[in-house]
């Protein structure tokens, strides 16, 4: 099996919501500028709202490749494939660039946080860096600042570790000439953006969740690195009666030995499910009386193996078989029943073999039968059909 297929993201369950290839949290960034003393962490002005909405945007940010480019030379981003792809040419240049560099005081500050594979605490310092990251810009003095529409863009449960080092991370740009390296890659950066785009129809992914769940967010923004592996996040903020998820992935790629449809499912299913988590996290909420009871027992829905300790709850798990089962559905919807044969088996072995989830093969043909006995059929029922199911078949085990 190739690569991409095989990519996921260890995840930690504190304070958020983990999530397949991804971390999820929402609301919390909804309305605490009313609470004394406290600054308005979201920033949604009438003009920002007119020019993002209903749109989405890919980018590869540049204070964001920064991050990047800081784990990937540290000592574990130099060990850990999920933080950090070690196959592309362009990973070569950054080490022969930037290695020289390891020694700088900065180094110092990732190295304390970021200190073991696939260790818990160390993704969450490594997912405050590089989402915390995309809230700010180099200015015309190549001063790194705050853009100042979002203060904050990682979870709660840490600090900003852009606006704690910005000295030292502002110094380690200039010493290392980072500006020059991002401006000579930029080609290579928007090619990447147009391969993106061409493999992930984001608009019709919008679309067809906004259907079947009945409510929307007003705008989507993609960020990725070409240094990412397989960690992914996703966050969502709202102000001004403007909703706006932003998505940290990896880059996309075709595959030569599958067609274009199929490969199309293979690096839409990263994005998707970080969009799909915005729609079914807020759902399972509805629910949550009855996955704490029914997925109690763990053992019987999750094999131990790297990554898969963060999803200690129900709920998570839960989430994790309904997330990525929901986008077999959209596949069912868009592409050929031919195509959808070679891709859902691929997508079946990867949750069971390389990630765990023991019985998502059986979650998501049960899945599938419902929605093809009734493609009408609404996000409620299949919640309670499939909730129904799995007690069944817990009962039974």
């Amino acid at each position: 099996m190739k690569k991409k297929i095989l990519k996921y993201t260890l995840g930690v369950a504190l304070a958020c919501v983990l999530s397949a290839g991804y971390i999820w949290q929402a609301g919390h960034d909804k309305a605490i500028a009313g609470i004394v003393d406290v600054p308005k962490n979201v920033n949604f002005t009438e003009k920002y709202i007119r020019e993002h909405q209903g749109k989405f945007a890919v980018e590869v940010p540049e204070v964001h490749e920064l991050a990047n480019i800081l784990v990937a030379i540290s000592t574990i981003g130099q060990q850990d494939s999920n933080m950090v792809d070690m196959t592309t040419p362009y990973y070569r240049e950054v080490m022969a660039h930037f290695s020289p560099y390891k020694n700088h005081p900065v180094m110092d500050v990732v190295n304390k946080h970021i200190t073991e594979v696939f260790d818990n605490d160390s993704y969450w310092y490594y997912y405050a860096m590089k989402m915390n990251a995309c809230a700010y810009v180099f200015d015309k003095k190549g001063n790194i600042k705050n853009e100042g529409i979002i203060q904050k863009m990682g979870f709660d449960n840490q600090d900003d570790p852009i606006k704690a080092n910005l000295a030292l991370i502002e110094d380690f740009a200039q010493k290392s000439d980072f500006r020059k390296f991002y401006k000579r890659h930029q080609p290579y950066y928007n090619e990447l953006i147009k391969t993106y785009r061409s493999l992930n129809p984001i608009d019709q992914m919008q679309a067809w969740l906004e259907s079947k769940f009945r409510f929307k967010y007003g705008n989507y923004r993609v960020t990725f690195s070409p240094l990412v592996g397989g960690a992914h996040a996703t966050q969502s903020f709202e102000d001004n009666g403007f909703s706006q998820t932003v998505m940290f992935v990896c880059r996309a790629e075709s595959d030569s030995q599958y067609n274009t449809q199929v490969n199309e499912m293979l690096e839409t299913r990263v994005v998707f499910t970080e969009i799909d988590h915005n729609f079914v996290n807020p759902t399972s909420d509805k629910y949550i009386k009855q996955i704490n009871e029914i997925f109690s027992d763990r053992g019987k829905w999750v094999v131990e193996m790297n990554g898969t300790s963060a999803y200690s709850s129900p709920y998570n798990v839960f989430n994790e078989y309904m997330t990525w089962g929901i986008y077999s559905l959209y596949c069912l919807d868009k592409f050929s029943a031919e195509d959808v044969a070679t891709f859902i088996p691929l997508m079946e072995r990867q949750m069971e073999q390389s990630r765990g989830f023991a019985r998502f093969g059986d979650f998501n043909q049960k899945l599938i039968s419902l929605y093809k006995d009734n493609p009408q059929i609404s996000i409620d029922e299949l919640y309670t059909e499939m909730l129904d199911w799995s007690k069944e078949l817990q009962a039974k085990r």
